[in-house]
């Protein structure tokens, strides 16, 4: 079975108590089998958002050369150091340093080379003149004003120094690292690269989304809530389709992706109806394991590994599925990228309205938060049950109320797993 009739609380979600493990369980037994995927070489344009496998070393120094903080004149510190206004030092220019080339002259004493900035600094040369310190005279510059030895030179090694980390092992690559290794010529960097993962739904009832759908059958979210969830965890998405509440159909359509997946995502079939295909493909397998967790929504769970790559047997009904994901799913796809912020952020809030749920498991509640007067609120976006999608789009996160819990109160506190910006 997969995703709501819509309307339907079925969700498997309402059994009883026994036989129930914690999330946290539940999750560890998950992360447990997880590794990163092996590193790869990737050129710096894929491997944005990648973390580093290894730490990168700079071969060189960067700058790799002395350069211009200005534009004036490259001189010598000595030849200055009595200049002033009412008797400024006459230098000869005896070159021209621009910025992309070598200069053409080096500077000996009583002598300067115009200069642009960010221009090589000449040989000879310890410092820079600005230029509105000078006046120009056919081959002559006269100087008002001393600088000492390093004025306005950037120089050989001030940012970076041979044999210097430029990024280290387990950092996130962003923009500023990207430039960095450019900067330092390291086209490619070896990364955790994004994981492949295979999505697919179960269900002899669901139609894909631009189908006509006819009594009884149900267009299908959940490919596209998981699509829209893996993209926004870094990971690189591929839709399998709809495949028919058939245990070798199931079977085929996931071994005919082995090549190109690292991980696979399936929706509904996970639970005891007759028709839970999952189930009925993969218990006598031993590959792939059945457990019920206590929360709500998305107590039962299916997870194991096909082939060496990770198996994710989601529920079926929409708000389970989105759940199951940001409270499994997510954590495992971080940690096969290598990420070490594998959870999302937790705040504290205040409930605006009172939440009621199951009072032996931990219940997921969809709320608003926003800013108050005296911190974080949080205001139920709408029911319980687990077909309503619309909670979900409206939320910004999930109110955590602890097993033991059957009515939380407004006004009292609770933590709330935080999915999207509370800004937004």
């Amino acid at each position: 079975m997969s995703q709501a009739a819509a309307g339907s609380h079925h969700d498997h979600d309402h059994g009883p108590a026994t036989g129930l493990i914690s999330v946290e369980e539940a999750r560890e037994r998950i992360l447990s089998a997880i590794q990163p995927l092996a590193p790869i070489e990737l050129p710096l344009q894929e491997a944005s958002g990648c973390v580093v496998a290894t730490g990168t070393v700079a071969e060189g120094h960067l700058p790799e050369f002395s350069s211009s903080a200005m534009d004036g004149y490259a001189a010598r510190s000595h030849d200055v150091a009595g200049a002033s206004e009412d008797e400024p030092v006459t230098l000869r220019v005896v070159g021209l340093a621009r910025i992309g080339r070598r200069p053409d002259a080096t500077v000996g004493g009583g002598e300067a080379v115009r200069i642009d900035t960010g221009a090589p600094v000449p040989a000879g040369a310890d410092c820079v003149v600005p230029i509105e310190y000078t006046e120009a005279a056919g081959d002559r510059v006269r100087v008002r004003q001393p600088f000492a030895e390093g004025r306005n030179v950037r120089p050989a090694g001030e940012d970076v120094r041979a044999g210097d980390v430029l990024v280290p092992a387990g950092r996130r690559l962003t923009g500023a690292e990207l430039g960095l290794l450019a900067l330092s010529g390291h086209p490619q960097v070896a990364a955790h690269p994004r994981p492949r993962v295979i999505v697919l739904s179960t269900g002899d009832e669901l139609v894909e989304p631009w189908q006509q759908a006819e009594f009884g059958q149900v267009r299908d979210a959940n490919a596209f809530t998981i699509f829209g969830g893996l993209r926004d965890a870094g990971a690189v998405p591929y839709l399998a389709g709809i495949v028919r509440d058939d245990p070798e159909a199931l079977k085929e359509t996931i071994l005919s992706h082995l090549v190109q997946a690292d991980a696979y995502i399936s929706s509904g079939g996970v639970s005891v109806g007759e028709r839970d295909v999952v189930k009925r493909a993969f218990f006598r397998r031993g590959e792939v394991d059945f457990f019920r967790v206590a929360m709500q929504p998305g107590m039962p769970q299916a997870f194991g590994m096909i082939e060496g790559k990770p198996y994710f047997g989601l529920p079926g009904n929409p708000v389970s599925v989105f759940v199951s994901f940001e409270v499994f799913v997510r954590p495992a796809i971080m940690k096969l990228m290598g990420r070490k912020d594998l959870l999302r952020p937790e705040i504290s809030a205040r409930l605006a309205t009172e939440i009621s749920g199951p009072k032996d498991r931990l219940q997921f509640a969809r709320v608003l938060v926003k800013r108050g007067r005296d911190g974080w609120v949080a205001e139920s976006t709408g029911g319980s049950s687990s077909n309503l999608v619309s909670t979900v789009a409206k939320a910004n996160g999930l109110a955590m109320i602890p097993a033991g819990v059957e009515t939380a109160p407004a006004g009292s506190e609770v933590r709330v797993l935080v999915f999207r910006s509370m800004e937004s």
